[in-house]
């Protein structure tokens, strides 16, 4: 009996989802730059806000060398958004992600949130035209136009495919 017991406690332990923390780089990082986006994207009329939304969410905040800008960080993400301003943005790097998953994760979102709203490319791209790669969204949300687009991480701006990825979201 003992060891019926124990065999079934062991297969019932080895079923439970792992934490968040230890699931995989790639998983946390792909989650965690989803529920950024989502907070940006939520909240893209109010930029007061988003720090108060990524504080609730549990992201680690912290000031930037700009004032206009707050910096956060979780597992397998890091990035800022502009929460006073003229205009207000997100910066979302993971190096954890690549950038053609950051671009499916990106585009589901943004259909789910804004519907019929979602074109990929530029307003500036003409009818027709194929899109680059990293080429990224426009939404035609109420009272702005919010641009998305896609990069490897660092700052050279290139479409690389090198496992990072970074998505900039222009509100």
């Amino acid at each position: 009996m003992i060891r019926s017991t124990l065999i079934t406690a062991t297969a019932a332990a080895l079923l439970l989802p792992l934490p968040l923390s230890a699931q995989g780089s790639l998983k946390v990082g792909v989650q965690n730059m989803r529920l950024a986006m989502e907070l940006c994207l939520r909240n893209y009329r109010t930029k007061e806000a988003l720090q108060p939304a990524f504080e609730n969410a549990g992201f680690e905040l912290r000031p930037s060398i700009d004032p206009e800008i707050v910096d956060f960080q979780a597992p397998g993400l890091a990035g800022g958004f502009r929460h006073i301003g003229p205009q207000g943005y997100c910066n979302l790097e993971s190096p954890d992600v690549p950038v053609a998953l950051a671009q499916e994760m990106s585009l589901k979102l943004s259909e789910s949130l804004f519907p019929g709203k979602v074109v990929l490319g530029s307003p500036e791209k003409q009818a027709g035209a194929p899109s680059p790669p990293c080429e990224g969204l426009t939404i035609f949300a109420t009272q702005t136009l919010i641009l998305i687009n896609y990069s490897s991480a660092g700052n050279s701006g290139d479409c690389v495919n090198d496992g990072t990825s970074l998505i900039q979201i222009q509100m």
